[in-house]
């Protein structure tokens, strides 16, 4: 696996990654409702495009395939962790966290967080994070459940 910074002509391939990873592997733990809104046919690519722009992040790549990705901001918030349907559980979401981890503690940050969703809590509890507590997002008025997630890095 090959691991990079995230270049701008990735864009559509991230958001097509995004959109089919939840509609496949997080649609065992959410409803198809819940799916539909957090995950809408049509990406909004600018607004991604000025996401991306204000996070770091690191691409993988397998074979000259993206197969995951993993953003994170200065303030230690990990916001995009997804690897695609066919790669999971083969140690690509474990090496871009750990590619996170790194830049983030480089940094001399004390502590990384997130909001991990239903499906993704289990892989963040190995990584050794805490659970703070669970919430409810909405998005596009529909509530998304998931939970406040953090790790110490000193």
């Amino acid at each position: 696996m090959n691991l990079r910074a995230y270049q701008p002509d990735d864009l559509p391939h991230l958001a097509r990654l995004f959109r089919d990873t939840i509609r496949t592997v997080n649609l065992g733990d959410y409803t198809p409702a819940q799916v539909a809104a957090w995950a809408p046919d049509t990406p909004d690519l600018e607004r991604w495009r000025t996401k991306l722009a204000g996070e770091e992040t690191v691409v993988a790549e397998l074979a000259g395939e993206i197969v995951g990705f993993c953003s994170w901001e200065d303030s230690g918030y990990l916001d995009f962790l997804y690897v695609h349907q066919a790669r999971q559980r083969q140690g690509v979401a474990t090496g871009l966290y750990a590619a996170a981890e790194s830049a983030l503690r480089a940094k001399g940050l004390a502590r990384v967080h997130t909001q991990a969703s239903v499906t993704a809590q289990p892989f963040f509890l190995r990584q050794g994070f805490r659970l703070l507590r669970h919430q409810t997002v909405q998005v596009r008025g529909v509530g998304l459940p998931n939970a406040v997630m953090e790790k110490a890095l000193v």
